[in-house]
């Protein structure tokens, strides 16, 4: 009966991570280095990652609880860090909870804040757009 009840439940919360569903969450970052390797088991190339072909987090795990998964295209916005709005792949997990890890490169550092960012899965009325040489997601 206790995993019956289990289940219910982590299909109740599965089944509340609806598409587009906002989490608002605590963003740090950690650097890009050679050889590393992510939960995914994707290769950290830093080259990459400073070209921003690799955009990618890492999320706590309450927030795969939530309904996120591995390889998937989140939305994040935040008013006062604008190096982080836009897209990115979620390829890692970490500790902690409501929480967000940027992975950037080290030349980039200066660029990053920490702080509050709002998160969501990107669905299929998003558009990316480069305005001003900036990579944005409009939701139609």
């Amino acid at each position: 009966m206790k995993q019956l009840f289990v289940i219910l439940i982590s299909i109740i919360g599965l089944a509340t991570m609806a598409q587009g569903q906002s989490h608002d969450v605590y963003a740090t970052m950690y650097y890009a280095t050679r050889g590393g390797c992510t939960a995914s088991g994707s290769r950290v190339v830093p080259s990459k990652v400073k070209s921003g072909e690799h955009r990618w987090v890492a999320l706590s795990r309450d927030l795969f609880k939530a309904g996120y998964r591995m390889g998937d295209t989140i939305v994040v916005t935040s008013d006062n860090n604008s190096f982080v709005n836009g897209y990115w792949v979620v390829k890692d997990k970490m500790a902690g909870r409501r929480k967000i890890d940027f992975l950037v490169h080290r030349s980039d550092a200066r660029k990053f804040r920490n702080g509050s960012v709002t998160i969501r899965k990107m669905d299929d009325s998003d558009e990316m757009v480069v305005k001003d040489g900036e990579l944005i997601v409009q939701n139609n």
